[in-house]
């Protein structure tokens, strides 16, 4: 249906409450609204003059959990941004969300007769909204053959190539580097949706300069991209493009779940997409436990990366390194682990990992060798020094999993 079918009866219900009224789509995207009546606030001029409410104003609105909705809900207001009370209908057509219904209510003043006007006007105008969504099967299967192209089977990903068509072109995908986009906490069950939504506004709100072409997918776990170049693009700006994605999404999430990125190293060709996709993912990873950042590249990821791949359900006391546990059965105050990995982290240098416990050299030669007597280990053993090392990096690992 035609913007003269539903922007008069957006207009006829304003004038008759005598409120601003206005319909967003599902991801609170403004699509028609009225003209003024005393009661706009910052919000509404912003999303009126910028078709853009801001992410803190999305977020806030997709907390209320608007997308589950059935019936007439209130939209509290958030001082912060200066954000007045709404009252909000879901407009649903056999089940499916096609948008919301706002209308100002800043007192509370909404009468009963007045919200069976606003519901009568949701009524009719939601199968005027059908004809308006863009082809859904059709994007549907595009993200699904662009989460194919990083399938592990190679004949899956020969036949995404071809489905996508001009969008794959290789000459658009001389150098491709994958983002993965996902969140590390979720404060709340029920919120995939919001997530959703949030990944899909996050993930298409800005595109970093220098790429000839750009391919993403999302679901309610996590968005993948894959940023195309004439050249490899800079971890500068991968990384870069990345934050940007997650502080979109950390304002939209309205304290309801933790964002958290991973960069891949670029790759030749899109054919290969699926190893940078792969870094990307547990970079990711990395990032949401050992790294405790928000956004890592697959170079900050380091000895992380190999026993990254190992399942959860298998990383455990038990898949320690005999030569550590022999460590730790005996150190329980922890004193002898932790002056051990800090010798090991910085090269086994006595001086600097003196300086960096705070300690005289004699001291951490008198640990070392206490070390030493107590577990029959030679610290100056190559092997010995490798294995106690990785039984180290794998706690960090167990401990980060069981924070999470």
């Amino acid at each position: 249906m035609s913007d003269n079918e539903i922007q008069p009866l957006v207009d006829q219900l304003a004038q008759q409450l005598q409120r601003s009224v206005v319909i967003n789509d599902p991801a609170v995207r403004m699509l028609y609204n009225s003209a003024h009546f005393g009661d706009e606030d910052p919000v509404r001029v912003q999303a009126i003059l910028h078709r853009d409410a801001g992410p803190k104003a999305i977020g806030h609105v997709l907390a209320q959990g608007v997308r589950t909705w059935t019936t007439a809900g209130v939209i509290p207001p958030y001082e912060e941004i200066g954000l007045k009370a709404r009252v909000a209908v879901p407009i649903r057509w056999r089940g499916d969300l096609l948008g919301l219904l706002l209308v100002m209510d800043a007192d509370s003043s909404l009468t009963t007769s007045e919200l069976a006007a606003i519901n009568e006007t949701a009524r009719i105008v939601a199968p005027m909204l059908v004809g308006q969504r863009p082809g859904d099967e059709d994007a549907a299967a595009r993200e699904r053959a662009i989460r194919d192209l990083v399938s592990t089977e190679p004949t899956v990903r020969r036949r995404a190539l071809a489905d996508l068509g001009p969008d794959a072109e290789l000459n658009r995908f001389t150098h491709v580097t994958a983002i993965d986009v996902g969140v590390a906490r979720t404060a709340e069950p029920g919120g995939a949706s919001h997530v959703e939504m949030a990944l899909r506004d996050a993930v298409t709100s800005s595109r970093p300069p220098g790429l000839t072409a750009e391919l993403h997918a999302v679901t309610a776990g996590g968005a993948l991209l894959l940023l195309g170049g004439a050249a490899p693009i800079p971890d500068n700006v991968s990384r870069g493009h990345a934050q940007r994605i997650v502080e979109r999404m950390r304002d939209l999430a309205a304290g309801r779940f933790t964002p958290v990125a991973g960069v891949g190293f670029p790759v030749a060709g899109l054919d290969r997409a699926v190893e940078t996709a792969d870094q990307a993912r547990l970079a990711r990873r990395a990032a949401s436990s050992v790294l405790g950042t928000d956004v890592a590249t697959w170079a900050d990821v380091g000895p992380y990366g190999p026993l990254l791949r190992i399942p959860a359900d298998e990383l455990s006391a038990s898949a320690l390194p005999v030569e550590l546990r022999r460590l730790l059965d005996i150190d329980h105050g922890q004193k002898l682990t932790e002056t051990l990995r800090a010798y090991l982290d910085h090269a086994c240098s006595g001086p600097a990992t003196s300086e960096a416990l705070y300690i005289h050299r004699t001291t951490l030669y008198y640990r070392l060798g206490r070390i030493g007597e107590l577990t029959g280990l030679d610290l100056a053993d190559g092997r010995t020094r490798l294995v106690l090392h990785l039984g180290l990096t794998m706690m960090d690992l167990m401990r980060a999993r069981v924070r999470q």
